[in-house]
């Protein structure tokens, strides 16, 4: 599948006058999606995290514009995966009976619909089932080409517990970055599970 969306500049810059916070290694629960880290990483501030959902976090390793990943606990049947900030986003909504393919086009068109301006195209791959702890999912493989910035590569982990959709999305700038972060990130995301929010 290829779609279409532009890195917003906001997301992905860093500013010196905002500072990150470091966490891991380690379990972390967030609102009930568990990810364990086997190093540290940097969680973005709110103010570089507009785009998401109160509950949701975003860490990097590098800076943003490099590499994150994109934490998204407990989306709820007829919400968006993203935070609407206008109505004229007009984010897709994650629906409950969702099959693994339509989850797939979720994720792309709710990545299409958050980024807008510019252009960059993304290719999903390798769409399998995955066990996160007691319950199945479904991960799958990203490729972003970027007219006016890094080519990345990404991975993606997706399940549906108590009807509510759970994301992480890993997105790397190649070749050195993704290549770099994939091995670690695929433990992180294949490991994931949802236990109770904390």
């Amino acid at each position: 599948m290829k779609m279409r969306f532009a890195l917003f500049p906001a997301v992905l810059l860093l500013s010196g006058c905002i500072s990150f916070t470091a966490v891991g290694p380690g379990e972390m629960n967030n609102s009930g999606l568990v990810v364990t880290t086997e190093s540290a990483w940097n969680q973005a501030p709110k103010e570089m995290s507009r785009l998401l959902r109160p509950d949701s976090r975003s860490w990097t390793k590098n800076g943003m514009f490099l590499d994150r990943l994109i934490i998204i606990p407990a989306v709820a049947s007829g919400e968006p995966v993203f935070r609407q900030t206008s109505q004229s986003q007009a984010l897709p909504l994650f629906d409950s009976t969702m099959l693994p393919n339509e989850l797939e086009e979720l994720t792309e068109s709710s990545i299409v619909k958050l980024f807008g301006e510019g252009v960059a195209v993304v290719e999903t791959a390798d769409l399998r089932p995955h066990r996160f702890g007691a319950n199945m999912g479904v991960m799958f493989d990203l490729d972003v080409s970027v007219s006016d910035g890094p080519d990345y590569g990404g991975l993606v982990g997706a399940m549906i517990v108590d009807n509510k959709l759970n994301l992480v999305i890993f997105l790397g700038a190649k070749p050195h970055y993704y290549e770099a972060l994939i091995e670690q990130v695929t433990r992180i995301i294949e490991e994931t599970r949802v236990t109770g929010a904390s």
